[in-house]
């Protein structure tokens, strides 16, 4: 089954709607259908009303992404699940300053589309029942203009408020970091906001637990394992950060040719614990990669008597890195190829590749390091702390 409903682009970034949002416009249908205007007017209506609700969700992870262009960050696609739409960058901002404004741009987009639509709900509507908090159940019961449009300014102004509130995944949680990362490292920042969001998930989970509210534990469920994410994230660039791609390169790896089979790719998988092969003409230029996956495609499609020209990854697609940079960069760079391997080269020379498993084996080794490092004792003359890695750098 495809994962994704539909598709289509706005500003040129791609907005994917997951097949499961049928089923937040199928309880939208119930929910009104069940109601006094009848199943099927009152059905249809509450699609409509769950999809207009949906459609301003979508501005507000467009304000995101719009906000993150500003410095230079793409946006891989907005995704809109059930549960609401994430914005997917291709890499985290390098200032608490970018971070701010883009977390704050997608509750300021909600603003905006309340306060165009409040004076239009008070000349339908009035102001009562607008702000004594009825809007949805109104709208369920009496279905029409002046409902809709009170119930679309309500809901606005609730995504604002709960998305400010400061807990990871929510924007809060990203502007409360921010701040805090302007007078203390990028890491310290995140656990401090990560902790202050899983104290409110555990009051979301006990107050949800003693009234019966099924909602809030959802929430303090979605806070608590949005924070860890968001910290072991952080985390691992900050150590892939002191690594740089040189040191990830295997001596020795071996390579293969235009002119070979990929009967050879599978013996040196079978003899050895490399997966994937750069690839080289009779002249030693790097013309592509063989990954695992190709080789196991090509071995099942064409047999192992294929020439690995036929069927390697060409270079033109691999993205290429200095031997400076540090792993952190590399692994954004995969992030915005959508690929796993990238190509390490000084000026015209060819040194190797980096896969995603080389990485995440660095990472393992270097963060074990830093862990037994960090619970030696101190030394007789201790030397002056080590201020955390920033993000902003």
């Amino acid at each position: 089954m495809d994962k994704n409903l539909a598709e289509f682009q706005l500003f040129g970034i791609d907005v994917k709607i997951h097949w499961s949002f049928v089923l937040i416009l199928a309880w939208g249908a119930l929910l009104y259908g069940i109601g006094p205007a009848g199943f099927v007017v009152g059905g249809l209506y509450g699609a409509l009303t769950f999809a207009l609700l949906f459609v301003c969700v979508t501005l507000h992870e467009l304000g995101h992404a719009l906000a993150a262009r500003r410095y230079g960050i793409g946006t891989r696609s907005i995704l809109l699940l059930p549960i609401g739409g994430v914005a997917n960058l291709e890499r985290m901002p390098e200032k608490p300053s970018q971070e701010l404004v883009i977390a704050l741009a997608g509750p300021l987009v909600n603003v905006v589309i309340a306060a165009l639509l409040l004076p239009l709900a008070l000349l339908l509507d009035g102001a009562g029942d607008l702000f004594s908090g009825r809007a949805m159940l109104n709208n369920v019961r009496a279905p029409g203009i002046d409902s809709l449009v009170s119930f679309l300014v309500a809901m606005n102004v609730l995504l604002v408020v709960f998305n400010l509130l400061p807990a990871f995944p929510m924007d809060g949680g990203r502007v409360l970091r921010a701040f805090l990362a302007m007078v203390t490292p990028y890491r310290t920042a995140t656990r401090t906001a990560v902790l202050i969001g899983r104290l409110m998930a555990v009051a979301f989970a006990i107050f949800g637990i003693f009234s019966g509210n099924i909602g809030l534990l959802l929430v303090a469920f979605f806070v608590y394992v949005g924070g860890s994410a968001e910290l072991e994230a952080v985390t691992s660039r900050a150590v892939l950060r002191n690594v740089r791609a040189s040191r990830a390169l295997t001596p020795g790896a071996a390579r293969l040719y235009t002119s070979e089979q990929i009967g050879r790719g599978m013996e040196l998988v079978m003899t050895t614990y490399q997966t994937d092969f750069p690839v080289l003409d009779l002249g030693g230029r790097f013309v592509g990669v063989l990954t695992r996956q190709r080789l196991i495609n090509a071995l099942r499609d064409k047999g192992a008597n294929t020439r690995v020209v036929e069927v390697m990854l060409p270079a033109e697609q691999i993205p290429v890195v200095a031997p400076h940079v540090d792993l952190a960069h590399v692994w954004e760079v995969m992030a915005q190829s959508g690929g796993r391997v990238v190509a390490v080269q000084e000026g015209a020379q060819f040194l190797g590749v980096i896969t995603s498993e080389d990485i995440a084996e660095v990472f393992q080794l270097f963060d074990a390091t830093l862990a037994n490092a960090q619970r030696q004792p101190p030394a007789n003359t201790p030397a002056a702390p080590r201020q955390e890695p920033q993000v902003d750098g």
